[in-house]
Parts: C-alpha cells; sequence; structure tokens
C-alpha cells in the first residue's frame, strides 16, 4: 500500500452510528495493533500517511508525484520475480495476519445491519448532510440491536 504525504486514514463509522467494516475491524488491528485500531474507530483520529507508515498500515509513503512511478516499478519488479513464490508469500502472510477475515466480515454484517435502521445512523446522517455534529441518544440500555 503506497500513499502520499498528503493522504490520511480515516474510520469515520461511529459518527454515523455505525461500526468499520470491509473487513477493517480485523486488517487495521492488525496492521497497527488493537489499541491505536480502536482509538482511531473510536475516537475518529485522522492518522496522515507518514504515522500510518510508522504504524504499519502502509509500506510507503512518497510525494504524490512519485506515486504512479513508484507502483509501475513495484508491479514490474513483481512480474519479473517467481510469481508462484511471491502468491504463495503474500498467501502465507495474509493467512498467518488476516486468517479471520471471513468471520470478522460476517460479524461485521451481523453487526452493522441493525445499525443501519437505527435511530444513531439516521441521526448521524441527517448530522452530516445538515454540516453539524451529531446528537446522538446516549440510551445505555440500547445497544442497537433488534429486540
Amino acid at each position: 500500500m503506497v500513499a502520499s504525504r498528503r493522504s490520511f486514514f480515516l474510520l469515520p463509522f461511529t459518527g454515523n452510528g455505525l461500526l468499520p467494516d470491509g473487513g477493517a475491524t480485523l486488517t487495521v488491528a492488525a496492521s497497527i495493533g488493537r489499541a491505536r485500531a480502536l482509538r482511531l474507530a473510536l475516537l475518529r483520529e485522522r492518522l496522515t500517511a507518514p504515522a500510518a507508515f510508522d504504524a504499519g498500515l502502509i509500506a510507503t509513503v512518497c510525494e504524490e508525484s512519485e506515486i504512479d512511478r513508484l507502483v509501475r516499478d513495484w508491479a514490474a519488479q513483481l512480474a519479473g520475480g517467481a510469481t508462484t513464490a511471491l502468491s504463495r508469500t503474500k498467501a502465507a502472510i495474509n493467512s498467518s495476519t488476516l486468517g479471520g477475515l471471513a468471520a470478522a466480515l460476517h460479524r461485521e454484517t451481523e453487526e452493522q445491519l441493525p445499525l443501519l435502521v437505527s435511530a444513531d445512523h439516521r441521526e448521524g446522517v441527517k448530522a452530516f448532510f445538515e454540516h453539524r455534529p451529531p446528537e446522538f441518544a446516549h440510551d445505555p440500555t440500547h445497544d442497537g440491536r433488534r429486540p
């Protein structure tokens, strides 16, 4: 993963009454650790590209004008390599670090569905379009699940 110095990473989902999905609950934590992933997801903090590199979320940071050249160079190097060994190496590393991806995707779907119809999500979307902070209900007895 390559990013320009001006890039940033953000998990804004909870600000709209949702949880991170697309495997982010697993992949981000696997890359940068549980505590930092929780901080990004719960507090919706921006992670700059240099900080993302330092944390292990991305492979490199470069100037925006250099991204295309760098990606082409890496693609050429990989294409000229032992593609079966490269593929199996990637699969082995992914299996070791992301072996629970299918379960994480399933869990995210199961948790996200009730949130999509929640009052918090409706308020989060409304606030977004009205360019204001959301005013969530903060009902400690309600976890967003259907009865």
